[in-house]
Parts: C-alpha cells; structure tokens; sequence
C-alpha cells in the first residue's frame, strides 16, 4: 500500500482554524469533563456554549477509571467515523479517491511508506529539563521494534479476535480502543514537529496563536493538528475497521448507536452528521484544489468574495457570518478557560506515563 498525500483543498479545511478547535475541543472536554480540577464555573460555561457531554458522558470518572459501561467509547468511534466520512465526501466532489484504511498496523519495515519516523529528543520549552528527558526515553520506547512486538502487536491480536469482539460492547471496545493503542499510534508513527505549540495550561492568558494554524503544522500527537496529517487518516482507518469487524462478529448489519457526540451542534447541522463546513471555508478548499464551484452547486468565489473566503479558509469565519463568528470565539474561551484550571491533556501526554 502506497500513501496517498491529502490534496491541497482538503488539508485547507482540516487545517481551518474552526476545524482544529473542533478537533482539539472534542478530546479536550471529555479528557477533562471529571478532572476535579475542572472547576463548578468552567463546568457550567461548557454547558452554556453547547459543549458539554450528553449525559456527562466521558471515558473517565472523578477517580480517572476508564469506564467501560456508558457508551463514551461509542462516542469516540462514531466521532471519527463521521470525520472519515467528511473528507470522504469531500474527495468524493473533487474527483479524488476516497481514504485507504490500513488492513492491518504495519510491522517495522514492512512498508517503506509507513516505516515509523525515528525518535527525537523532545524539546518543549514549556518543560523541565527532566521531564524532556523522560519524554524522550519514552518516545524511544514507544517507537521501538520491541515495542510493536511485545505491545502493539499483542493490542492488535485483542482487538481482532472474534471471541473477544463477542465479549465486549461496542462502546467498552471503543474505550479501550482510544486509551491503548490509538494514543500510542499517534506517538509512533509522530514526526518530530515543525515546532512545540504552547500549551493553554501553561500560557492560558491567550488564544492559540494562529501561526500554529499553518498547514506544515501536522504534529500527531497533537489534537490541534493531528487530523491534518495523512497518516491520521491511515491510522482511524484502521480504527474504524474495528467497528464492522466487531459487528460481523456480533451479527449485527446496522449499529444501533447511542453515542453519538460530535460536539457542538451548530447553525444548520443536524444531530449526528459530520461536521457542515461554513461556505466560505469549503469554497476556498476547492478554489485551491482547482474544482469548478458550479459544479458543486456553489457560487463562484468573485473579488468581493475573495478575502472573505481566505479570511474563513485560515481563521473558521464566513458562511453564516455572526454565528460562525460567535462560534469561534466560545471555543477559544472554552480552551483558555480549561487552559487555567491546567486540565487539558493531548496524545503526547502518553509519553508522561510510565513504560
């Protein structure tokens, strides 16, 4: 299997601004929702801006036990199903092939395409010179031949077997699937990135710069970026597989789902569906993917239009106008707000933990 690079249109709306709030915010508030450290306040302007968890519905309790038992783990599943069949819908208009899944994690050396990117010292300035250091070893770890053998592998052969598939839930597998393997592939398959974006915990007087919203920024193990990496893609791929093979198994043809949180429900998205682009953005996605607009059912972009365009492509605005606007803006007080009660977690967290 040979890696297919994103077109340009497409890497342009997954690296919007709105795209990666999105993204950064959906983990972010249920990695957070029953930290104690979240306090009363925060809590409830989550809930005031449309974001909070139906149900509280989140991975894990008070005590951080990943629960097994209250559909979070569908949640996360149909989440990321629905992202795939976004940008699915999106080549799909641009004439492009649609998303190859890997049919299996690759081995060391098995794909040349998909070889892991070698470690790195891990240099955050945000850090200690210690914890770098531990990060580090960690990253080495993690990205080592042993590790897939002795691991990665040993995950895969779980997670495929149909007598544990009979066994678990969809929504304990997905749980399970999220907190072990899929963080952990974000961390291998991780190139060293163009840069460390400061974290809201420890700069959380300020939005997130937007120079973190520039395309080479595809850093996976961060949520704010990740998505904007092809490999992502390669990687939920995967993923989702678990789904229908855990469906086969449990002779189901059609997933009754209960989770279904996607995050906000905006101006014009109905429950449950992927994420509605605001106009402006997906116009200037296939403007520079070179797609004709008429052909998509949308007006062409003139000179009036054009910086209104550019201007949602990089920052998330445009379309509806003052909502999109206002949406904006409560993610990035949702995000500086968790910021200052240091509550925020990413893929890269995984490497703080003990081997």
């Amino acid at each position: 299997m040979a890696i297919s690079p994103l077109p340009l249109g497409v890497v342009s709306m997954l690296g919007s601004r709105r795209h990666r709030l999105r993204h950064f915010l959906w983990h972010s508030v249920r990695g957070a929702w029953n930290n104690p450290q979240l306090t009363p306040a925060v809590k409830q302007l989550i809930r005031d801006k449309g974001w909070a968890p139906p149900d509280d519905r989140v991975p894990f309790d008070a005590k951080g036990k990943l629960q097994l038992d209250n559909f979070a783990g569908e949640d996360f599943l149909y989440m990321h199903r629905q992202m795939i069949r976004e940008v699915n819908e999106m080549l799909s208009q641009m004439g492009e092939t649609k998303l190859v899944a890997w049919d299996r994690i690759p081995a060391p050396r098995e794909n040349p395409d998909f070889d892991v990117p070698p470690p790195w010292d891990y240099a955050d300035p945000q850090s200690s010179p210690e914890d770098n250091q531990r990060m580090s070893i960690r990253l080495k770890q993690l990205k080592s031949d042993q590790y897939f053998k002795d691991i990665m592998e040993v995950w895969q052969s779980f997670y495929t077997a149909p007598t544990n598939l009979g066994r678990l839930s969809l929504g304990a597998l997905g749980n399970l699937l999220e907190m072990t393997i899929h963080n952990n592939m974000h961390m291998r398959w991780a190139k060293e990135p163009v840069g460390y974006m400061p974290s809201p915990n420890f700069d959380d007087t300020k939005d997130i710069d937007p120079k973190w919203d520039r395309p080479e920024y595809d850093y996976l193990g961060d949520t704010y970026s990740s998505h904007v990496n092809t490999t992502f893609w390669y990687l939920h791929g995967w993923v989702d597989s678990c789904i229908d093979r855990w469906a086969r198994v449990n002779r189901i043809q059609n997933v009754q789902w209960t989770g279904t949180w996607t995050g906000k429900l905006e101006d014009g998205w109905t429950h449950g569906q992927p994420e509605v682009l605001t106009k402006a953005i997906r116009m200037e996605a296939f403007r520079l993917q070179g797609v004709p607009l008429k052909v998509l059912g949308l007006e062409p972009i003139g000179p009036d239009h054009a910086e209104v365009a550019n201007h949602g492509a990089h920052s998330g605005h445009g379309g509806h106008g003052g909502h999109d606007e206002q949406d904006l803006k409560d993610m990035e007080e949702i995000v500086r707000r968790m910021g200052a009660c240091k509550v925020l977690r990413n893929f890269y967290d995984v490497l703080r933990e003990p081997f």
